[in-house]
């Protein structure tokens, strides 16, 4: 009798969130189905739902899996005080302007989705910025403390969350729209940085 293949419960959690991300980058989150995820895998609804409540769970499992590839290691970076600050502040810029914008991209965010569909990017989005703001706090910190950027806020070990959560939540909204919008109401997601650069300037 031949062995049947049994994959690890991670592996299997796994391959199925890999094809549920192909399927909604190529057909959007509305047209893609449970039956068309498992379709993919051969396999049974018990399956899936042993693993993801519903076709919304395991859509923002996608997401979540795309920032723990794309992000995460940044995050690290950031942490490392053995890397220049200036450096850091650069893959700051990359992971603000160019990854959560490969990301709103990557999703499709758009207006010509129904309110459910962007409801599930934005919120995915908007919750996982804010796992970021504890390291943004310590590297604003740090940069006062080392003499790396101006302080002319008043920030302090009490108050510096509320300021990473208010540049953090604007920058992505700033992407946000720029990702939705088209012609005269669309903005420039890179002066996103560049507001930021304006509240802390660069000691020389």
């Amino acid at each position: 009798m031949t062995k049947r293949n049994v994959k690890d419960p991670e592996e299997r959690k796994q391959e199925l969130i890999d094809i549920a991300s192909k399927l909604f980058e190529k057909y959007g989150y509305e047209k893609v189905s449970v039956r068309d995820i498992l379709a993919e895998v051969n396999g049974a609804p018990g399956m899936f739902y042993y693993y993801f409540k519903s076709k919304e769970d395991i859509f923002l499992a996608c997401m979540e899996t795309y920032f723990d590839e794309k992000l995460k290691n940044k995050l690290d970076i950031l942490q490392n005080k053995e890397i220049d600050y200036e450096e850091r502040i650069k893959i700051l810029r990359e992971l603000i302007v160019k990854d959560i914008g490969q990301f709103t991209k990557k999703y499709n965010f758009s207006l010509n989705n129904s309110i459910t569909d962007n409801s599930y990017r934005l919120w995915e989005l908007t919750h996982y910025i804010g796992k970021f703001i504890d390291v943004y706090s310590e590297f604003i910190i740090e940069g006062i403390e080392d003499k790396k950027i101006e302080n002319n806020m008043g920030i302090d070990r009490e108050n510096v969350k509320s300021f990473a959560a208010f540049i953090l939540y604007g920058a992505v909204g700033t992407i946000y729209t720029d990702s939705i919008n088209k012609g005269e109401n669309k903005t420039n997601s890179n002066g996103a940085f560049e507001v930021i650069s304006e509240l802390f300037p660069r000691l020389h």
